[in-house]
């Protein structure tokens, strides 16, 4: 048995695990067949070959047997269309998960720049935290300059006027933050190439 192969069935129970049981595809996809199409596609999106296993399950519950040489096939062909630098920067600007398909020469390049756009995307969500912090603090200042129109006392009044001092010290600290991914309402991604 080739390594690869047994390499595949070693880690089978992790992948079927993994899944969740989530439907990898459906009764009329596994009626349909195209193994190798569907191996194209897969191999295309980036899975790993663990997937035909998961596929070779669900088909089993629905009495379709699986053409799994068709579709390694097909996965091997789908593979070298995803493992380019380009498709690697968009995979990870997306923020997706890299499955470890890609090999040889062509892995290296792809990695690189996953790292480059999965960077990328991180500085996003680390902004987009960020900007979602100031709105609500923004708003809570609102609310206190609300409350300072009804208060009562002057402890009370002294109370919010601390409270709103403080907030506003926090929305310049995110402000300040903000700017180095671009500014405040500006995410700049070319500061994370």
């Amino acid at each position: 048995m080739k390594t690869w192969k047994r390499l595949a069935l070693l880690t089978l129970p992790a992948v079927v695990a993994l899944s969740g049981g989530c439907a990898v595809i459906s009764e009329d996809e596994c009626q349909a067949g195209l193994w190798y199409e569907r191996g194209i596609e897969d191999g295309a999106r980036g899975r790993s070959q663990g997937t035909v296993y998961q596929i070779a399950q669900k088909c089993h519950e629905y009495g379709v047997r699986t053409d799994t040489e068709a579709w390694l096939r097909g996965h091997e062909e789908g593979v070298e269309q995803y493992c380019t630098p380009e498709n690697g920067f968009v995979v990870g600007r997306r923020g997706s998960n890299y499955e470890g398909v890609c090999t040889g020469p062509t892995a290296d390049l792809f990695l690189v720049n996953y790292q480059n756009g999965l960077a990328v995307y991180q500085a996003e969500q680390q902004y987009i935290a960020l900007e979602r912090r100031y709105y609500e603090t923004e708003r809570e200042v609102h609310r206190i300059e609300n409350a300072l129109e009804e208060v009562e006392t002057k402890e009370e009044a002294k109370s919010l006027r601390s409270q709103r001092r403080n907030l506003l010290r926090e929305m310049r600290h995110l402000e300040a933050e903000m700017m180095r991914f671009g500014g405040f309402g500006a995410f700049n991604p070319f500061l994370f190439y």
